[in-house]
């Protein structure tokens, strides 16, 4: 069993743990970031580093973070992403463009959540989830 705290007003991230969480939903707990602070907080993860990473704590209360927590929850939903990530050139780079990833992820248009995962659940403006996790840390 593993929980995914991950930031729920992105359309991307709210996907991909709805579709991902489907797939193995006794091993998977989708909770959101800021319904979880104080557990972040207490393993060593502010705010803004679990908006902007996901974040992961497996049933022995290990967390992981960044590209090591997309692994892992891929891999705990049996997922053909899974073989993609730990492929050996794959794997290295995954590790270079996740955190760019994951710091702009915000700009990216809300139709490419649409084709990866499904139609996301939250709704942003001109369709893009424009709001820089940093500018939200008050929220």
């Amino acid at each position: 069993m593993i929980t995914v705290f991950y930031d729920d007003d992105c359309p991307i991230c709210q996907s991909e743990i709805t579709h991902l969480t489907a797939k193995n939903p006794d091993k998977i707990i989708g909770i959101p970031v800021k319904n979880a602070l104080d557990e972040l907080n207490q393993a060593g993860i502010d705010k803004i580093e679990a908006l902007t990473y996901l974040c992961i704590k497996d049933d022995k209360g290990h967390f992981y973070k960044g590209i090591e927590a997309v692994r892992l929850l891929h891999q705990t939903a049996n997922s053909e992403f899974a073989l993609i990530l730990d492929l050996p050139i794959i794997k290295p780079m995954s590790e270079l463009i996740y955190p760019i990833f994951a710091k702009h992820r915000y700009k990216i248009p809300k139709w490419i959540a649409h084709l990866l995962f499904g139609k996301p659940k939250v709704h942003c403006e001109n369709g893009v989830c424009h709001i820089n996790p940093k500018d939200r840390i008050n929220q």
